[in-house]
């Protein structure tokens, strides 16, 4: 049945356990809102350079002093990032390149922690270590290259839209992977946990998102995460169209109960999470209602009580409870005049 949510914050419970590895992946996401952490502050470089990318555009590159000014250094790093799967969002993203030794400190976090990297949504702005491309991180299990591609996987989700779900993309993974994962539902049977960037942080989906991200170039990679998210083909196709084909809105499905009916059904298959709205509109003079089903169970009973010619219905953010939903509209001539009823149906997808 889908269920409905009108806010769904970090919730308290078990968590699904991940898969063992001997070094797991610890980075930081720092969000618009939180001004505690350097990133959100933005601290001050010691110097920059602007790397052109494949559109004509350019990146800015700034280094920590720690590190001091390697344009090379910022053109292979911008090249890499140029040869990821990515869009328009690219010449969004900043860059910062700092000491290993600097990252804790840069990215609000321990050194106990072993932050690999983090990712500043204010500023669009990821922190990453100096060590070169092919180097491999002081724990051994990443290569920088890894490194940055699953902090891109964050650039992505902030620049992709979600909205329906507090703390959007960057929390729950944009629309198509989030919903074929079913993060939405998962999250309100509390095995995953949007945001939680500290205790339930392998559970959290934002970063199973940037780890699935990370899989379209790094395949054999071991998971680190909630086994919830551990990618299969259809995840991984999923990210690919969220990062190709960035999903931007609802479409609209019409159907039509003709004159002279007074009840008629209409089926709409759902596979995406997300916002829904239901009107239905007869003639002048006419009254009509909606009836909403999943499989069995009644999301929304005619009401007798509002009267008139229009109805409407809508879910602000629902989330379903199996990979295909199908909902089930009735509309209802209850008496007036008669005449072709309209019911247009916005879904996520």
């Amino acid at each position: 049945m889908l269920r409905r949510i009108a806010t769904l914050t970090v919730v308290l419970g078990a968590v699904a356990p991940a898969a063992a590895q001997a070094a797991p992946f610890t980075d930081r996401v720092v969000r618009p809102s939180d001004s505690s952490t350097p990133t959100a502050r933005a601290a001050q470089a010691a110097s920059s350079t602007s790397v052109p990318i494949s559109d004509g555009r350019a990146i800015t590159v700034e280094f920590t002093a720690l590190v001091g000014h390697q344009p090379a250094l910022a053109q292979s790093y911008v090249a890499f990032l140029d040869s990821l799967p990515h869009g328009a969002e690219l010449a969004k993203l900043r860059v910062k390149i700092a000491d290993p030794r600097e990252m804790a400190r840069l990215c609000g976090g321990q050194e106990s922690d072993g932050i690999l990297a983090c990712y500043g949504a204010g500023r669009q702005e990821m922190i990453v270590p100096s060590s070169g491309l092919d180097a491999r991180t002081q724990d051994g299990g990443y290569t920088v290259r890894y490194v940055l591609t699953h902090e891109y996987g964050h650039h992505i989700a902030a620049n992709r839209s979600n909205d329906e779900f507090q703390g959007g993309a960057l929390d729950y993974g944009p629309k198509r992977w989030a919903s074929y994962e079913m993060v939405c539902n998962e999250a309100l049977q509390r095995r995953l946990f949007p945001g939680d960037e500290a205790d339930r942080y392998r559970a959290n989906p934002g970063e199973g998102w940037a780890e699935a991200y990370a899989r379209l170039t790094f395949p054999e990679q071991p998971w680190t995460f909630s086994e919830l998210l551990i990618p299969d083909a259809g995840a991984l196709e999923a990210a690919r169209r969220d990062v190709v084909e960035p999903w931007t809105g609802n479409t609209t499905a019409t159907f039509t109960m003709a004159p002279g009916r007074s009840v008629q059904s209409f089926q709409l298959p759902l596979t995406l999470d997300g916002a829904l709205k239901a009107t239905i509109r007869g003639p002048r003079g006419s009254e009509v209602g909606i009836r909403v089903r999943s499989g069995d169970q009644v999301v929304k009973s005619e009401s007798r009580a509002r009267k008139g010619a229009r109805d409407v219905w809508r879910i602000g953010a629902g989330c379903r409870e199996e990979p295909v939903e199908t909902l089930t509209f009735t509309a209802v001539r209850r008496g007036g005049a008669d005449g072709p009823v309209t019911l247009r149906v916005s879904y996520p997808g």
